[in-house]
């Protein structure tokens, strides 16, 4: 295969989690990848154990802190320079907090990377997914949350900086929703270049997030949470396995959970509301 003839899968958070599962079950599959993390060092960590176990694979690292919106524009770049193009886009990286904490460009830590992250990347990779009529469509997987449930209100004008900042059944659940209402938002738009995105739920999961001690998980989760959530394997062959354009009926815009496409919350199904979105998040 010549250069310029890649198909990558790009997942951003690899290392841990969720995000490292994905990228082993992608690695066993001969899948170029694509690496975005925050830390350089544990990127590397993880490029060294894959490339032990998989010595053709190919393989690209970009460091970013998804908070920063510069380090995003700076890995737009580098990642729009690679030869190929992108099949597969995972929004993975997440924040979950209990306590304020602002980026540089002075947005909330989880909507920076949860919400805002994921939007800027869609845009700023669109041309690098393209694909023509006669290639299967690529796909863009944005990782909600089984939290949004508990949302009765979803509050678009205070995403940015919200007065109060909470964890698993707040404020996250806030940005999740907005993550979630992003597919068929922007599904219409997307899908004329032939172009997937889907609002993927991978359901309560065994991670660093949840049971490391996590100050934004409701204690009585956290105490259950080793015993209830999944392993982060499990979840990520299901997200796999959703991500594949050839699944669910060949839609997009749809929302999927447990292998299941669902019917989106009545909040996220409204036009008005995701028009909302769209605009606040461009004006930003």
């Amino acid at each position: 295969m010549e250069e310029r003839d890649v198909n990558w899968s790009l997942i951003t958070g690899s290392t841990g989690g969720i995000g490292s599962e994905i990228t082993k079950i992608l690695a066993e599959r001969g899948q170029s990848l694509i690496l975005l993390n925050r830390s350089q060092g544990k990127a590397a960590e993880q490029f060294n154990a894959l490339q032990s176990k998989h010595p053709q694979l190919q393989m690209k690292l970009i460091t970013a802190d998804l908070m920063d919106t510069d380090q995003i524009a700076n890995a737009i770049q580098q990642i729009n320079a690679l030869p190929g193009r992108i099949t597969t886009l995972y929004n993975n990286s997440g924040v979950l907090a209990s306590e304020k904490v602002l980026s540089p460009q002075g947005f909330e830590s989880q909507f920076a990377v949860n919400t805002l992250a994921p939007y800027l990347l869609i845009r700023g990779l669109t041309e690098k997914m393209i694909s023509s009529d006669d290639q299967l469509p690529a796909m863009i997987v944005n990782f909600s949350s089984s939290a949004i449930k508990s949302l009765k209100r979803f509050e678009i004008a205070e995403l940015a900086n919200p007065a109060q900042v909470g964890g698993l059944l707040s404020t996250y659940a806030q940005t999740k929703l907005a993550v979630t209402v992003l597919a068929p938002a922007l599904a219409e738009e997307l899908e004329a270049k032939n172009i997937y995105i889907r609002a993927i739920d991978p359901g309560a999961t065994k991670s660093n997030m949840t049971t490391g001690g996590n100050s934004g998980m409701p204690k009585a989760l956290a105490w259950l949470a080793p015993i209830l959530f999944s392993p982060a394997d499990r979840q990520a062959a299901k997200i796999v396995e959703s991500a594949d354009p050839q699944a669910h009926g060949r839609r997009t815009g749809i929302f999927v959970a447990n292998r299941k496409e669902r019917t989106m919350p009545t909040i996220v199904a409204d036009p008005k509301t995701q028009a909302e979105l769209v605009s606040y998040l461009d004006q930003l």
